[in-house]
């Protein structure tokens, strides 16, 4: 390793050695200007955002998608949860009619299919109007009584009516059939319905968790207490659905059993389809969250065209500043969420949540691409900089090069052609200038030149003490920027000094009065200076 160190210092320091071009150093300054500003630029477009503005463009997409489906969902649920206590209240108007009709308690009605039919009967056109009007696909009722209280399931069997629409589709979601879900089936011959392939007499309230409690809690009135259901299995098929639970509770308080509307996740799937945006396809969910887990197993996914999302995946949520991850441990998703009351007494460890989550993967293509933009671009611009660094370099020193090519042929120096390049005029000047003092030495002075110099010498007697000592500086050969050290003064005295000492001597510069004191010096005269 230290052999590799010395070796690069060697190297370093040979090519400090070497000469470089002009054009070939002037290459290197701009290119290394240009690098400076091309990074400035960089740093500066990543300090404004520039380089993050996708994920702030997702998250405003995503804000306000989330936005829009929380007011239309919360809208659509409201209107459930109105529609629904309207039922109960109707419902329960209905059964204390058949009761003081009949002259029974509502206790009575168990072991009883005929007044179990006519309490039915009075029901149905309420639970059929309210399906035909809310935006649902089922409605029910559910009463605290049975067919028969002997039977091994009696514990958890309840009679009641289920409506629900069959055939769903998207093409056409308007004209669904009404199937007889649950229920007495001679209401289903009466109103010329079709019962459900999988049609029972009476639900089985144990699959409806929180409905026996709901039905055993002591209430005044509806209102007081009701809640959607998580995402349950309907018996027998291959559907699952939520279920709004809302108490039917007499006059006298007595809840005489449970009634609602069904939202289905086929149901959902059709009303919250996903959204194709330039991020990937946005996926709507209603679900319970829990632990910091949107449990989708509970509750409701809209369609998932588009991505690999299950409805029966629990989803870890990682907050993020523009956007929250969602984890299923096999895929990931991004989005946002937000807390939703659904339900009458709701608490923090039974909340529910609206989320919009678009594939992980999806977005990352998205950015992927623009970033190839961002590279190319870059890139393009990097090498269109460099070319016009190159062409700036070559232009400034072509006239250099071209002036060194006729000062080699003598070109400038006979014909005082101008280069148009000051620095290399005044060169040039100064090579002629020396020119001419090399043939003065090969023989006299011509009579015009000596009286240059005679008048040159004449004109010292002009000069102040202080200018002459100036002027003796510079015959011993000291620099302009020695001589304040060396006659103790400043250099701006300095200046002052040299400009008397040009306009009493009659030079224009330093370099014509170092010449006459070089000629003079050649030719013996330097002593008449002094």
């Amino acid at each position: 390793m230290l052999n590799k160190l010395k070796e690069l210092r060697a190297l370093n320091a040979f090519s400090k050695k070497q000469s470089m071009g002009m054009q070939r150093k002037l290459m290197l300054y701009w290119v290394s200007m240009i690098l400076v500003i091309f990074a400035a630029v960089i740093l500066l477009l990543s300090i404004a955002g520039v380089f993050s503005r996708d994920d702030e463009q997702l998250h405003e997409m995503m804000e306000l998608h989330l936005k829009n489906t929380r007011d239309n969902m919360e809208s659509q649920l409201d209107h459930l949860t109105a529609q629904s206590l309207n039922l109960s209240k109707e419902l329960s108007r209905e059964i204390e009619g058949v009761l003081i009709k009949e002259g029974i308690s509502f206790q009575e009605v168990n072991d009883d299919p005929q007044k179990l039919l006519q309490l039915q009967e009075r029901m149905y056109p309420l639970v059929s109007a309210t399906l035909q009007t809310a935006n649902c696909n089922g409605a029910y009722v559910i009463l605290d009584a049975t067919t028969n209280t002997e039977l091994a399931i009696a514990d958890h069997s309840r009679s009641g009516i289920h409506l629900r629409y069959s055939n769903l589709s998207a093409s056409s979601p308007v004209t669904p059939t009404v199937v007889y879900f649950r229920g007495i089936p001679d209401i289903a011959w009466q109103k010329d319905l079709e019962l459900h392939n999988r049609w029972n007499l009476e639900f089985d309230i144990d699959l409806i968790p929180g409905c026996r409690e709901l039905m055993e809690a002591p209430l005044n009135r509806p209102a007081e207490r009701y809640f959607w259901s998580h995402r349950i299995d309907l018996k027998d098929t291959w559907e699952s659905a939520m279920l709004l639970c809302v108490p039917i509770v007499g006059s006298d308080g007595t809840v005489y059993g449970v009634c609602g509307v069904e939202i289905s996740a086929l149901y959902f799937q059709f009303s919250y389809p996903t959204v194709e945006g330039q991020f990937g396809s946005a996926v709507t969910v209603l679900a319970p969250i829990q632990d910091n887990r949107l449990l989708l197993a509970d509750g409701l996914v809209g369609s998932v065209n588009g991505t690999y999302l299950g409805n029966r995946e629990n989803l870890a949520i990682h907050q993020g500043r523009y956007y929250n991850e969602y984890d299923t441990g096999s895929e990931r998703y991004i989005g946002l969420h937000q807390t939703i009351p659904i339900s009458k007494g709701e608490t923090g460890e039974n909340a529910w949540a609206i989320a919009i989550l678009i594939s992980q993967d999806s977005y990352a293509a998205y950015t992927d691409d623009i970033q190839k933009v961002w590279i190319i671009a870059a890139f393009v611009m990097l090498l269109v900089l460099l070319a016009f660094s190159f062409f700036l370099a070559r232009r400034f020193v072509r006239p250099i090069t071209d002036s060194l090519k006729r000062f080699q042929q003598e070109e400038m120096l006979e014909q005082g052609l101008s280069s148009g390049i000051s620095e290399v005029d005044e060169l040039a000047e100064f090579l002629n200038a020396r020119a001419r003092n090399q043939r003065l030495e090969q023989g006299e002075l011509p009579p015009n030149i000596a009286e240059l110099f005679d008048q040159f010498v004449e004109r010292t007697d002009l000069l102040t003490e202080a200018e002459r000592n100036i002027l003796r500086y510079y015959i011993d050969g000291h620099e302009i920027a020695e001589i304040p050290e060396l006659a103790f003064i400043s250099m701006s005295t300095v200046r002052k000094h040299n400009r008397n000492i040009y306009e009493k001597l009659g030079v224009a510069s330093r370099d014509e009065l170092m010449l006459y004191i070089d000629l003079l010096r050649r030719c013996g005269r330097l002593q008449e200076l002094f």
